[in-house]
């Protein structure tokens, strides 16, 4: 009588005697000591306890449960004991070889390391010991036949893929032993390792590629930038040295001319003075070193590099334009001084005494002929050196007698009190009275040397209480409140209460 214990070896419940016990755990230490300097022994042990395991469970059959020590005396022999690792090398490789394929026992396994689907084809031409594109092209034929990808499909689910070192020696046919696990676990290793560099390396280069396609693009994406930069800049130079030398002129105008020079605008809107002055050179500045800062940038960009004195545009044009830029808020802000005061010229005062007033517009009579209008001037009209504006406000309120006073009063505004009152002195407006009707003109000028200072014509109308007030044949309400409106030409008057 033996005593017996329970192992697991290779993932599998085995009763053993103790002595076979004993002589396996011999043979397993010793494996591990004769292997300790080699890389993966932990995978190399596994592989060959799997190994033992299936030589066991073959050796047992179905009729016997308890492994002896005959039996690990055989799986040993079979395996090779741990000394033959050193003789290795004394062994002819090519007599080794034919040894082990002479005693492997062929299973049929996918080879994965292989494959290019599931790996069926590879590992069936390794069980046949033929080429792989063979059973590949097989394949294909019955593929047109109808049945191929069904049979793949099957034999893909059943047959298992060679997933260790054990497993791979099999489907080669080869034997599994200590030498065999062990090449096959160092080709394994090092097939992995050329894989994981071939990888890097093909993503380095890659990435290399992609790098230099994305700066490719990105420079040429640059020099048409840059190509625009410069275009842009020479047709706006162009253009405006053409608008500040008066050849082209740009602001609308009616009257004497149809358009006035950028120049000529400028003295309307800003007085004839340093505050001009200031915003011209302003204007100059900005208006020529922008285009040219422009082409600078378009240059860098379409040539690259570029020399030291090149560089220099980079800090000087952009100082000038500073510069320009602080001209031109100067001047802005004196020329906004000259709005300061508002003051309106002494009031011109008519009495008439009727039941009744009718204020109609005066036709504007230019060279004996009236002029007809569908709404109004649009633009700046200026006629022998006047300005002619558009516009009068309307205001009416109730008497304080019983009589209509009709009253003009002339704004402008100035940089003090003399220069307002002067400019709305200036301003000239026709209105005329025939019996109980006023005649208004909607239109008023003042000189051009004056410029446009918010120049304004305003017409008082006083109503008695009780009688009535028609404007352009409509009868307005007086009722103690005051009123305004504004009249265009050949527009309605609308008026709305005073605030």
């Amino acid at each position: 009588m033996k005593k017996t214990l329970s192992i697991h070896l290779g993932r599998q419940l085995f009763v053993i005697e103790e002595d076979a016990y004993d002589r396996l755990q011999a043979y397993l230490k010793k494996l591990e000591t004769s292997l300790a300097n080699e890389s993966g022994i932990t995978e190399i042990v596994e592989d060959i306890e799997m190994r033992f395991a299936e030589l066991l469970t073959q050796y047992l059959g179905e009729t016997r449960q308890v492994v002896t020590i005959a039996d690990v005396q055989k799986a040993i022999s079979s395996l090779g004991e741990p000394e033959e690792i050193t003789e290795e090398a004394e062994q002819p490789k090519q007599t080794q070889t034919n040894t082990q394929d002479s005693n492997g026992q062929k299973r049929m396994y996918r080879d994965m390391d292989n494959a290019m689907l599931g790996g069926l084809a590879s590992g069936l031409a390794s069980y046949l010991s033929i080429d792989p594109v063979i059973i590949r092209i097989i394949f294909v034929i019955f593929g047109f036949m109808g049945f191929g990808v069904p049979v793949y499909i099957i034999l893909w689910i059943i047959v298992p893929s060679a997933k260790t070192p054990s497993e791979r020696l099999q489907m080669k046919g080869k034997p599994v032993n200590i030498d065999t696990l062990k090449e096959e676990f160092e080709k394994t290793t090092s097939r992995l390792k050329d894989d994981t560099i071939n990888a890097a390396n093909k993503f380095k280069t890659n990435n290399q590629h992609l790098t230099k396609q994305a700066a490719s693009v990105l420079r040429f994406i640059g020099k048409i930038i840059g190509v625009g930069f410069i275009a842009g800049a020479l047709i706006w130079l162009i253009i405006f040295s053409l608008i500040v030398s008066g050849i082209i002129d740009v602001v609308p105008m009616t009257g004497d001319q149809e358009f006035a020079s950028l120049y000529e605008f400028l003295q309307l809107v800003s007085p004839v003075n340093k505050s001009f002055s200031l915003i011209w050179m302003g204007i100059l500045l900005v208006g020529f070193a922008g285009p040219l800062l422009s082409i600078a940038i378009g240059a860098r960009l379409l040539l690259g590099k570029v020399n030291k004195y090149f560089k220099w545009n980079f800090i000087l044009l952009p100082s000038i334009i500073f510069i320009g830029i602080v001209l031109g808020i100067i001047g802005s802000i004196n020329s906004a001084r000259d709005y300061e005061v508002y003051a309106r010229s002494p009031i011109q005062s008519i009495a008439v005494e009727a039941e009744e007033l009718k204020l109609e517009e005066l036709p504007l009579i230019i060279n004996n002929a009236k002029i007809e209008s569908s709404g109004g001037i649009d633009f700046i009209s200026i006629r022998n050196g006047q300005i002619m504006e558009h516009g009068i406000n309307i205001q009416y309120k109730e008497s304080r007698d019983t009589l209509f006073h009709i009253s003009q009063k002339f704004r402008a505004h100035g940089i003090d009190l003399p220069s307002a009152q002067k400019r709305a002195v200036h301003v000239r407006h026709q209105l005329k009275v025939e019996n109980n009707k006023i005649l208004i003109s909607p239109y008023y000028s003042f000189p051009a040397k004056d410029g446009l200072r918010n120049q304004e014509v305003e017409v008082v109308i006083e109503v008695p209480r009780g009688k009535k007030l028609f404007i352009n044949n409509q009868e307005v309400l007086v009722d103690g409140q005051e009123y305004e409106g504004v009249m265009y030409t050949n527009e309605p008057f609308r008026a709305y209460e005073k605030e």
